[in-house]
């Protein structure tokens, strides 16, 4: 599983505008679920930038985020070796 540095986050969010809002997106696309975010922030005391966002209320996904999933899995099928999820059972909920 490939972590992104924080150079490449900053490369990243450097493409957007300074006033543009952040969004971020809890699924197991898997499983078609989607989780509201209760909470979201950043803990400032640790060696590198840690993101801690609370999860709440298990829904199913809608038509337009199921679609983008199975996008992106036809995508990852011609992937050689690609991992899944399922390979790190520690993060599954």
């Amino acid at each position: 599983m490939k972590r992104m540095k924080n150079s490449e986050l900053k490369e990243y969010l450097n493409s957007f505008p300074d006033d543009a809002q952040v969004s971020v997106i809890l699924t197991n696309p898997k499983k078609r679920k989607v989780y509201d975010i209760v909470n979201a922030m950043c803990i400032t005391d640790f060696d590198q930038p840690v993101f801690c966002i609370e999860v709440g209320k298990e829904s199913n996904m809608d038509a337009e985020l199921v679609a983008a999933c199975k996008e992106c899995e036809q995508d990852a099928e011609k992937l050689a070796g690609q991992m899944q999820i399922e390979d790190f059972p520690e993060v599954l909920p």
